[in-house]
């Protein structure tokens, strides 16, 4: 009986090797469990970039396909040309704004504004950061500040770069004035640049076509 319960029994070196592979089973239970995590924490991340860009870049589609030359629809005969559409880039790169006038207002209820409003797109600063706010400003009684409404589209842009293509062919230029080119340009190149929460940047670009320049 006592050899019977000798034989059944565990060595030191049999408890220590099973603590060592149980050890070894639960650190790469735990490597794999965090590497899940930060890989679900990632593309979630990227998913939130990838939609903020859409939403910023289907919003500027909206008001650029819809930009009209205020001023020139009876222009009269010698008079200057407005400045309905003002397209700037600064010296540094990555750093442009625009303001046009586009009938993509939606006036309220009662409201007695009509559909066409100032929209300027420019950038802003983040207190304490490299990065910069895209701001929306908006003012459907254009030529007065009083009804202005400006709001951030987003908070974490590194650069934000726009082109516009000549009337007379196909070429992109970096700025634009309608009051030398009495007309708008045929179509806007967005180029932005987001920072994703891990410090990594993306670039989204799409070119917007504007029908009335045409």
């Amino acid at each position: 009986m006592d050899r019977y319960h000798r034989s059944c029994g565990f060595t030191l070196i049999e408890v220590l090797l099973a603590i060592f592979i149980g050890a070894i089973v639960l650190t790469v239970l735990y490597a794999s469990f965090f590497q899940i995590v930060n890989a679900k924490d990632s593309a979630e991340d990227n998913l939130d970039l990838y939609h903020e860009a859409r939403v910023i870049i289907s919003k500027m589609t909206e008001d650029l396909s819809m930009a009209y030359p205020r001023g020139m629809v009876y222009p009269v005969q010698g008079a200057s040309a407005s400045s309905f559409f003002v397209g700037r880039a600064e010296q540094q790169v990555g750093r442009s704004s625009v303001d046009f006038t586009s009938l993509s207002h939606a006036a309220g209820i009662n409201s007695g504004d009509s559909d066409q409003a100032e929209i300027t797109y420019y950038l802003k600063p983040v207190p304490q950061s490299d990065l910069f706010f895209l701001m929306r400003r908006e003012n459907p009684r254009i030529g007065s500040d009083s009804s202005a409404i400006e709001y951030p589209l987003s908070e974490r842009v590194v650069g934000f770069t726009l082109t516009y293509m000549r009337t007379d062919g196909d070429e992109f230029i970096n700025e634009w004035d309608s009051a030398q080119t009495s007309s708008l340009p045929r179509a806007v190149d967005i180029t932005l640049t987001l920072r994703s929460a891990k410090g990594e940047d993306f670039e989204f670009n799409s070119i917007v076509l504007v029908p009335i320049a045409d």
